[in-house]
């Protein structure tokens, strides 16, 4: 029986270290922002058609841009193609800058935040996200 007993506390002593460093790693890391996995793929955009444009025949599109990043972005940038709206749209918002068109003048948008701006065509575009900088995590 003492075999077991000696199994038995290295068992218990080995599962007491394993959630020791747990607690270490997690004291270590959690809340930390890790700039490096933010990119693209953390940026979500949604249009939404929310109306008809005085003309009658183009949509009133909102385009939301989401940050799901831990982190602050800018320099927010969008691939489209072919991109126009019949109306014209605030520069600050949305425009074009060299082969992508840049988002909110480049500013800042926190960590689980979104911007907004509206558009009027008779059909969406797609938009993509394609590069940002990290800024505050």
């Amino acid at each position: 029986m003492p075999m077991k007993m000696g199994h038995a506390a290295k068992v218990v002593f080995v599962l007491i270290f394993l959630v020791l460093q747990g607690e270490l790693w997690l004291r270590k890391n959690v809340g930390r922002c890790h700039s490096e996995d933010c990119g693209p793929k953390d940026i979500a955009v949604k249009q939404s058609i929310v109306g008809r444009s005085s003309n009658g025949l183009d949509f009133i599109i909102t385009v939301q841009i989401a940050n799901n990043c831990a982190c602050t972005i800018s320099n927010l940038h969008i691939m489209t193609d072919g991109f126009a709206s019949s109306t014209p749209v605030d520069p600050s918002a949305f425009r074009r800058d060299g082969d992508t068109y840049i988002v909110f003048d480049g500013k800042p948008i926190g960590s689980n935040g979104a911007f907004e701006f509206n558009y009027t065509f008779d059909h969406t575009f797609v938009l993509s996200p394609a590069t940002l900088s990290t800024d505050q995590c």
